[in-house]
């Protein structure tokens, strides 16, 4: 892959919370299927997201959100993850989550790279490896999105 069409994929969350992991899950479907980007599973890196982030590399981010339906997907720029938590109040499903990453980047002088949020719905976070059945069925969801938002940002 050429340094102009790379793009980066990043998956967050927890195996062990429930709905938490299932962006981990589409993104080791994501490796499996050997999509053409470059994929990192990186769990809950809190502030050591932006150590993942370079400004000029295309990047996808994967998360599980609170809010919305379970199992529905939510896709935002990565210019609107701060406004929409702002909004809605907390985005991710943890601690030091996208928003609070990317507030510590804009007051550090960190430029974002261009590139997509894409947030499954989530509903229990608790102890347990298995997400909800809804949650189940929308990572599908999520990778076809994944893979739509590598190819928009090629």
């Amino acid at each position: 892959m050429t340094a102009a069409a790379r793009v980066r994929v990043i998956a967050l969350g927890s195996p062990m919370a429930r709905d938490d992991g299932a962006a981990l899950r589409a993104g080791e479907r994501l490796l499996e299927e050997g999509v053409d980007a470059e994929v990192v599973l990186a769990g809950r890196p809190g502030p050591g997201l932006l150590e993942l982030l370079e400004p000029e590399v295309p990047t996808v981010l994967l998360d599980v959100v609170r809010g919305p339906a379970p199992g529905s997907v939510v896709e935002l720029g990565l210019d609107e993850v701060v406004g929409a938590s702002l909004a809605g109040g907390a985005l991710s499903s943890h601690g030091l989550g996208v928003a609070e990453a990317f507030r510590l980047a804009e007051a550090l002088g960190r430029t974002l790279p261009p590139g997509r949020f894409l947030g499954l719905a989530g509903a229990e976070f608790g102890p347990g490896e298995a997400p909800e059945p809804a949650v189940a069925a929308g990572i599908e969801e999520l990778v076809a999105a994944a893979r739509e938002a590598i190819e928009a940002l090629r």
